[in-house]
């Protein structure tokens, strides 16, 4: 059953990748607004079916001051992560941002496991979290050797996303231990709306919506995307320990890779296929254990 919600994390993985491609696909500058109508979305379609199973008392009572103050600072972390992520993206290249975010959020996560949550880890554990961040690197190496790509204040934005999105994700895991995964997505959304609308007028951006029928089917696509990987996630965070979700999680690049040879017809070299194989080797090594 374990081995289950472990590919509940990977797939969503490859949901998160499907959302990506639609947003390459949208090409929208203003990455304030998908955020945004993705937790509106999720919001009411858990307030949907919390009424629809009438599921009220069973979500309210399990849920005390301190586990809700846990979600909201999972929250809080992991969309500040974001917002600081965008921020190292316009520093630095992708490839860089994603592969040092990568990297310190597989850390982060592990390292709570093990401290505070007394997880010891096998071999073929490490074997395999090293396999699929060295994919990663992999995929994006061309961006280490390229000077004029690399700037000090980016990496050290993606190292703070890591951190942030890895500590969300040990709030997320303690509360979830006495909560369920309704309060657990309500709250994100409800945060994540919150965070997003203040960091839009911050930064002057004004929060759009798709007027466009096109882009709106797109858009609507993305949202629905987004909200599936996160209540898959939370799913397989519940079963599973957050290291593991993380490590999983991280693996969305590489899907992304085949979604994006698919659906865009992005053509796939001899570093990308180098990558994708070192990274299902040690997705296979980590669904055995």
């Amino acid at each position: 059953m374990e081995n289950f919600y472990q590919f509940g994390a990977l797939v969503s993985a490859i949901t998160f990748s499907g959302a990506g491609i639609f947003i390459k696909k949208i090409n929208t500058r203003n990455f304030f607004s998908i955020p945004f109508y993705e937790g509106l979305f999720s919001v009411l379609v858990m307030l949907g079916i919390i009424i629809l199973l009438n599921n009220w008392q069973d979500t309210m009572s399990a849920n005390s001051s301190s586990i809700v103050i846990n979600f909201i600072i999972a929250a809080t972390l992991s969309s500040t992560g974001t917002m600081i992520y965008i921020f190292s993206l316009s520093r630095t290249s992708i490839g860089i941002a994603l592969t040092v975010c990568a990297a310190f959020n597989v850390l982060t996560a592990s390292t709570y496991d093990y401290i505070i949550n007394s997880i010891s880890f096998d071999v073929l554990f490490f074997i395999g979290a090293a396999l699929i961040l060295i994919s990663i690197f992999i995929l994006n190496i061309k961006s280490f050797f390229s000077k004029n790509k690399i700037n000090l204040i980016g990496v050290f934005g993606a190292i703070l996303t890591g951190i942030f999105w890895g500590s969300a994700v040990f709030f997320n895991d303690k509360a979830l231990i006495e909560s369920n995964i309704f309060t657990a997505s309500v709250i994100r959304s409800l945060t994540a709306m919150v965070v997003m609308f203040t960091a839009s007028i911050f930064f002057s951006k004004k929060i759009n919506f798709a007027k466009d029928i096109k882009i709106f089917k797109l858009f609507l696509v993305t949202v629905i995307l987004l909200f599936l990987s996160n209540i898959i996630w939370f799913v397989s965070l519940e079963y599973t320990t957050g290291s593991l979700t993380t490590i999983f999680g991280s693996s969305a690049p590489i899907f992304g890779i085949i979604l994006g040879y698919i659906f865009l017809k992005e053509k796939i070299g001899k570093i990308e296929l180098l990558s994708l194989v070192v990274a299902l080797s040690g997705i296979a090594i980590m669904i055995s254990i």
